[in-house]
């Protein structure tokens, strides 16, 4: 798995958070998560996500996340800069 970058606000729970993350066009996508799921690194929230297509012209990456948003999209697309560290295309 890897980790993108994202941002945190309370949830309705004090275990929950809510992540946003945002798309390759600015949309924001929200997610309730249990607080401990989320990864720290020098400040900044990360949210485990899984890797499943990298564009090879624009070098965008497929993300699928662990379960639904609320916008009810699984898999968006993001720039790849977002991540806690830099993917390869694959062959």
């Amino acid at each position: 798995m890897s980790l993108i970058l994202c941002e945190t606000s309370p949830g309705l729970r004090d275990s929950e958070i809510i992540a946003t993350v945002r798309d390759i066009t600015g949309r924001r996508h929200y997610i309730r998560v249990e607080r401990d799921f989320l990864t720290q690194r020098i400040g900044k929230d990360y949210l485990p996500i899984g890797i499943v297509h990298i564009d090879p012209k624009t070098q965008a990456v497929l993300i699928e996340f662990s379960h639904e948003p609320d916008s009810g999209y699984n898999r968006i697309w993001i720039n790849q800069n977002q991540l806690d560290q830099p993917v390869e295309a694959y062959a």
